[in-house]
């Protein structure tokens, strides 16, 4: 059975797409602390990152 993920949320995959990034380069971010940890999924508990994340991310990689 396949469980959706909640509207609007994205995969750190997709995630990584979308700005041209590998997803080791978001994690390296995250550990760093130069972005902060998205929620997570709780029956996964895998990363889900919101558009407003995104655009945070995107500020971030253009200083």
């Amino acid at each position: 059975m396949v469980k959706k993920r909640r509207d609007s949320t994205l995969t750190t995959t997709q995630v990584a797409r979308i700005l041209g990034v590998t997803p080791k380069t978001l994690y390296r971010m995250l550990k760093d602390g130069r972005i902060s940890e998205p929620a997570r999924n709780p029956d996964n508990n895998y990363r889900l990152w919101s558009p407003y994340e995104i655009q945070r991310i995107q500020e971030e990689l253009s200083r």
